[in-house]
């Protein structure tokens, strides 16, 4: 008896497998990493494997995350440690502003409110971006995924949904966190990130040579 390799049952459980392989072998090379320094290199390496799945590449699976969890072990952390910095000083923002009141209540709730939007839209996009660009410096990837979101707004909005879906799936599940928490998370903003740049292509746009923005006013006819 001979299986189809080509049905779409099949394609199900092979991404299935892939997945769960990936999300365990994550765990591993954050342990690895004492999770303070291995986390971040980890997530990167599942967004390139991921990357190269879509792609339809084939290739020795630890022997690629290994490559790709060196390759990018320092920018990684640099980029944990940002969000790290970030994520504490705009708790302690939204801590203390409930002392204020008035004005000075809703501007201090606006601004953090814009640095925590913001920063959620790097996170969408920049993993994929360190992969795809890795030539381009770390400050310029995150300015990048700011602009490709403006690009695309509903793109992003989707985005943003189907991450929250699938981390209440995990949420309800929790075995199911185990095998795909972080290995699901990275495929869709991979595949949403690969989707945004297919679609700059289509107007033979290159965002490594040029910037977003400018690219948008072209689209505009700006």
């Amino acid at each position: 008896m001979q299986f189809d390799t080509s049905s779409g049952l099949f394609k199900i459980c092979e991404w299935l497998y892939r997945l769960a392989l990936l999300n365990v072998i994550a765990i591993g090379f954050s342990l690895l990493g004492g999770i303070v320094f291995g986390l971040f290199p980890a997530i990167t390496a599942m967004f390139a494997l991921n990357n190269k799945w879509i792609q339809a590449e084939e290739f020795p699976v630890i022997k690629e995350f290994w490559k790709a969890y060196k390759k990018h072990f320092v920018k990684s952390n640099l980029l944990g440690g940002l969000i790290v910095v970030t994520a504490i000083a705009l708790y302690i923002d939204f801590a203390l502003v409930q002392n204020f009141s008035g004005m000075l209540y809703y501007v201090i709730l606006s601004s953090s409110s814009t640095v925590l939007i913001l920063s959620v839209t790097v996170l969408l996009y920049v993993f994929s971006f360190m992969i795809t660009f890795p030539e381009l410096g770390l400050i310029k990837q995150m300015r990048r995924a700011i602009q490709l979101s403006t690009l695309f707004p509903i793109q992003t909005i989707w985005m943003g949904l189907s991450l929250v879906s699938f981390l209440f799936i995990c949420w309800v599940i929790p075995g199911f966190s185990f095998l795909y928490l972080g290995s699901g998370l990275t495929f869709i903003a991979t595949y949403f990130s690969n989707y945004a740049l297919k679609r700059l292509d289509k107007y033979n746009m290159s965002p490594s040579q040029k910037t977003i923005l400018e690219e948008r006013g072209v689209l505009h006819g700006e």
